[in-house]
């Protein structure tokens, strides 16, 4: 079995568990609607056809198509939603914009941007944005690394996390101590 069909069926089994729960968290004529839309047992392929995934869209069943209705209890206490205010949302365009409009490649920003936002994110990979560019794959992740760093933003999934940057920075540097030392160190006499 692959690392990702491992990992997912790990996930699968957790998904199956916190369904089931949730499932015996509803009341009986709760669990009676479900199961009458097909949706008492959690929807998982645990041999996906294509390798990931459900083998079949979701979308196109006709258990997508079919409301839930819940019966009407107490009102379930919600916490207050935050609100930006005008000028809040105005503040943080300006900074974005300012951000895209200090930078030489702007083009490239947005696509940065995109990319460790979230935002319009198109599942370009940041080899695909640097051939795009015309740079290398390392200029276009020094630019998202930058981006995040600037607007405050976790690394997004399209790039690596945060350790893993730390080991290959610090594998790196150990490569090139090695070289320097190698570099310095007086030649070995021939026998």
């Amino acid at each position: 079995m692959n690392d990702y069909k491992a990992t997912q069926s790990v996930k699968n089994a957790r998904y199956k568990s916190a369904y089931s729960e949730w499932i015996g968290s509803l009341s009986a004529d709760e669990r009676r609607q479900l199961a009458a839309s097909g949706l008492d047992q959690p929807l998982v392929d645990d041999q996906p056809a294509s390798g990931c995934g459900l083998s079949e869209d979701i979308a196109d069943s006709p258990v997508a198509s079919t409301p839930l209705e819940r019966p009407s209890r107490e009102p379930e206490k919600q916490a207050p939603a935050s609100r930006l205010d005008d000028e809040s949302v105005w503040d943080i365009i300006r900074r974005l914009m300012g951000e895209i409009l200090s930078m030489p490649n702007r083009s490239l920003t947005v696509d940065c941007i995109a990319l460790v936002s979230g935002l319009s994110y198109v599942g370009d990979s940041m080899a695909d944005i640097a051939r795009r560019h015309r740079v290398t794959r390392a200029a276009v992740s020094k630019r998202c690394i930058e981006m995040t760093e600037r607007l405050c933003l976790p690394p997004s999934h399209a790039m690596r996390s945060l350790t893993a940057r730390k080991s290959y920075r610090d594998a790196q540097l150990r490569v090139q101590a090695d070289n320097e030392t190698q570099l310095c160190s007086p030649p070995k006499p021939k026998k």
